[in-house]
């Protein structure tokens, strides 16, 4: 998706951090944008910091584990704007404590917002991307804490962030015959709210006692979130499948794939019954990718 100019944009958890970052630069490449957030707070800093570009951008308030309230997000969208070209799946919340003193309730939430928020925009949003026939693009909010585990007091929030991670290489693979791109976020330390998420928690997630937990204010040493929404405006334009915006972490990446990778035999496989799943499983991915999109929106042959 070369061109931006004029498009629509919806993006969750739109109103700080990274979300935000995205909405300022999705603006400055002259699209519309739709800022939907939970928080009352920040959707009014948000409406000041974007007044001067208001009459291109919708706010609405939206809890995104609330699948009946996505559907109609989406309907009111695209009333709003008409056609919807790019989905952002940006909405997180995390909590902080050791996994074994975890209870439903903290399971329950992370995984409603951060893994069934996502699903719910995607069930929602996709088929509208599909049936204008004009491609378009989904971004994920994933983490580094999706690609290398955490530790353990973050261990909930990893676990759906590797859940975001395996979700969107496949959804990339499904939605590329439709010219429609798919881009996964991985930030690391990034100037967002997210540690203070819990003041948004529903009363009906019990729930261990909140801490913090040993890690710095992100407000004291992240990056600035426009830089992220820079990178994914870049992303969108060449159908990156990734936005890694910290080199600082390549070495944890690279270290977890080795020990993954040291783990497998050395030896010749020459069964025929598991060669056989290895050519399909092959053959099945080639196929997908051939039909990715040079340019998003740009449909392949098949």
């Amino acid at each position: 998706m070369k061109d931006l100019y004029a498009k629509t944009a919806f993006i969750t958890g739109g109103a700080s951090g990274i979300g935000l970052g995205m909405a300022r630069a999705f603006l400055a490449e002259g699209m519309n944008v739709v800022v939907a957030d939970l928080s009352d707070d920040h959707l009014a800093q948000a409406g000041q910091a974007l007044a001067p570009q208001a009459q291109h951008v919708r706010f609405m308030k939206l809890d995104v584990a609330d699948r009946a309230a996505m559907g109609a997000a989406a309907d009111e969208a695209e009333a709003a704007f008409g056609k919807i070209h790019v989905l952002c799946n940006n909405a997180g919340v995390t909590g902080f404590l050791p996994m074994d003193q975890a209870t439903y309730g903290d399971w329950d939430w992370l995984l409603s917002v951060n893994l069934y928020g996502v699903i719910h925009g995607i069930v929602s949003f996709l088929p509208k991307l599909r049936v204008h026939g004009e491609g378009g693009h989904i971004v994920n909010t994933g983490s580094i804490a999706g690609l290398v585990p955490a530790p353990a007091w973050g261990g909930i929030y990893s676990t759906t962030k590797f859940a975001i991670h395996g979700l969107s290489g496949s959804l990339r693979l499904s939605v590329g015959q439709y010219g429609i791109g798919v881009t996964e976020v991985c930030p690391g330390a990034t100037r967002t709210n997210v540690r203070d998420s819990h003041r948004l928690r529903p009363a009906h997630f019990e729930s261990a006692e909140h801490r913090k937990g040993p890690m710095p204010s992100l407000q004291e040493i992240g990056i600035d979130p426009l830089e992220i929404g820079r990178r994914v405006v870049r992303a969108i334009h060449r159908n990156d499948p990734y936005v890694i915006a910290h080199a600082e972490n390549k070495a944890h990446v690279q270290a977890f794939a080795e020990e993954m990778l040291a783990a497998f035999p050395d030896e010749v496989v020459t069964d025929e019954g598991r060669l056989s799943y290895i050519r399909w499983f092959d053959q099945a991915t080639a196929e997908a990718l051939a039909l990715q999109p040079r340019e998003v929106g740009e449909k392949q042959a098949r």
